[in-house]
């Protein structure tokens, strides 16, 4: 897995410093996190988009006592891949 400190060091290799690129790492998931609060969607050309997904409230049985449970509405992040990640995952490698 990936992680945020690896994802600096690869951006440091394109010649960003250390303290930019968490900057600029910070910055975006900010973005992004307030936009889908505030109930917009985002969308990065070629990479994918960001939405909210409502669900809304259902019966649904227990497994362990056999009792039947409302879950309520509730939201949640959703991303959906764009035509180029999809392309760029299935072929194994990136077009540049």
């Amino acid at each position: 897995m990936l992680q945020r400190a690896e994802i600096i060091d690869k951006l440091c290799e394109k010649g960003y410093t250390k303290k930019d690129a968490g900057v600029v790492i910070d910055d975006i998931v900010s973005i992004i996190t307030s936009a889908l609060v505030n109930g917009e969607e985002v969308m990065l050309h070629g990479f994918g988009k960001f939405s909210v997904k409502e669900h809304i409230p259902k019966q649904v049985t227990d497994p362990k006592t056999k009792t039947t449970v409302t879950v309520p509405r509730h939201l949640s992040p959703k991303f959906t891949p764009g035509k180029l990640l999809k392309r760029a995952v299935r072929e194994g490698f990136i077009r540049e």
